[in-house]
């Protein structure tokens, strides 16, 4: 047995790819703009190293000339306490070192001579050389590559950090945005949800994406075809019930002719006989009639119809039909329903035939109409089981009952109500009883 395939919502599956590439893209970003603002920030330290050892230099060329005592290395105290990232070293080109900053450490700087000049990687640092009076002076600036490596990284937290605030703002605004896009898919999917069993005709006008338009085509095409079968079906089984009716009548007419000349109680027993299959055929082709146009379209009316005064006058029609036993039980004010006047004549007429036909003829039948289109049909009989409960809407089935019937009066109100757009249930006992038969159908009420 072949497992079932797990739908997935297209909704999700963009978001979550999305998602993906959105994080990959600033993951990317992050690590160009990383690049680009280690080379950036580089620039500008070496540019800080160059202009602090030219500024600092000709003042310690004067200096070391005006001083006593030559061979006394002299460290300039700092004015406050604080951490220096720049420290410097002036020497002579024989590396006799004249001047150093407060912080200054002489593993950090070049002690072998000739000094290069120019930017050098020295000893986890970086030093800046270059020389002033024909090359007797020299000053080294040295500053610590961790330095520069921590600005690096706290400067990529400072782009970092905005992005994860940004990123589920992101990803909300992708969610709308995603859900705006396929609101027209699911506008075309509530029209097709939305339409009954009858309703075949083309969707347009629902300004869906071009991306969609072949599919939308090809549905409707489908729905052209469908309907076409649809039509010759119903064509066939209208023609030939009505083709039936004529000369079932006719057959009728003789026969009834020929019963009052019978004299031989033979002859005239099997003559009713053939009335009787006569007159269950022409019971037959008028519900394949019914059926017909109950697979068909026009369910619905244009303008909303009170239920209520329809049902009163199907059942002062049926009333003499029942016996006297209808009870109807109705609302005062108007039920309002987009429902087809014939149709629901039609429905009713089928719900209050089986129940006549199937009811205890000294019981009463209750038809009840609620203010929120509910109508109830309730007989008094023996009561179903659940299999014979479950098949009563299927065509031609009668269950284990004696009484007269085709077997297409529930099946022509449940295809009634499927193409009214509204619902029908059956319980045996009747709800709130402990025997009968009870169908409750919801129509859709008009605002």
């Amino acid at each position: 047995m072949t497992a079932l395939k797990q739908q997935t919502s297209l909704q999700k599956q963009l978001l979550i790819r999305l998602g993906w590439v959105l994080c990959v893209l600033w993951l990317l970003g992050l690590l160009l703009a990383g690049l680009v603002l280690r080379q950036a920030l580089n620039q500008s330290f070496d540019s800080a190293l160059q202009e602090t050892a030219e500024r600092i230099l000709p003042l310690a060329v004067v200096e070391s000339y005006n001083r006593e005592q030559d061979q006394v290395i002299q460290q300039l105290p700092a004015l406050r306490a604080h951490d220096e990232y720049l420290t410097y070293q002036v020497q002579t080109a024989d590396g006799l070192v004249l001047l150093q900053s407060h912080a200054a450490r002489q593993e950090s700087f070049i002690h072998s001579t000739p000094l290069p000049e120019g930017f050098i990687d020295y000893a986890d640092h970086r030093l800046y050389i270059t020389s002033a009076v024909s090359g007797h002076f020299f000053i080294q600036v040295a500053e610590p590559l961790a330095q520069r490596r921590a600005a690096v990284r706290n400067s990529l937290l400072a782009l970092a950090l905005p992005l994860l605030l940004i990123g589920p703002l992101s990803l909300l605004v992708a969610a709308l945005l995603v859900r705006a896009a396929l609101r027209p898919v699911r506008v075309y999917g509530a029209a097709l949800e939305q339409r009954g069993a009858a309703d075949l005709s083309p969707i347009q006008d629902l300004s869906l994406p071009q991306e969609l338009e072949p599919m939308v085509q090809a549905v409707n095409q489908l729905m052209a075809r469908l309907r076409k079968a649809l039509e010759a079906e119903r064509h066939f089984t209208a023609n030939a019930a009505h083709e039936l009716r004529t000369p079932l009548a006719t057959v009728m007419a003789q026969l009834q002719r020929l019963q009052k000349k019978l004299t031989d109680e033979d002859a005239r027993a099997k003559a009713n006989q053939m009335a009787a299959s006569l007159q269950h055929l022409a019971v037959m082709a008028d519900k394949l009639l019914q059926l017909a146009k109950a697979e068909g379209a026009g369910l619905l009316a244009e303008t909303p119809q009170d239920l209520s005064v329809l049902l009163h006058l199907v059942v002062n029609e049926l009333q003499v039909a029942a016996g006297g036993r209808l009870q109807l039980d109705r609302p005062q004010q108007p039920v309002m329903s987009q429902v087809d006047v014939d149709a629901f004549a039609l429905l009713v007429k089928n719900l209050l035939d089986n129940a006549i036909k199937h009811g205890r003829s000294d019981q009463p039948i209750q038809i009840v109409l609620t203010p929120d289109a509910s109508l109830c049909v309730i007989n008094h009989c023996e009561p179903l089981d659940a299999t014979q409960l479950d098949r009563l809407q299927e065509r031609f089935f009668r269950g284990t009952t004696q009484a007269t019937g085709s077997g297409l009066g529930l099946a022509i109100a449940a295809t009634l109500v499927q193409g009214m757009g509204g619902r029908m249930q059956l319980y045996s006992p009747a709800r709130g009883l402990e025997q009968g038969f009870e169908v409750v159908v919801q129509l859709p009420v008009s605002c």
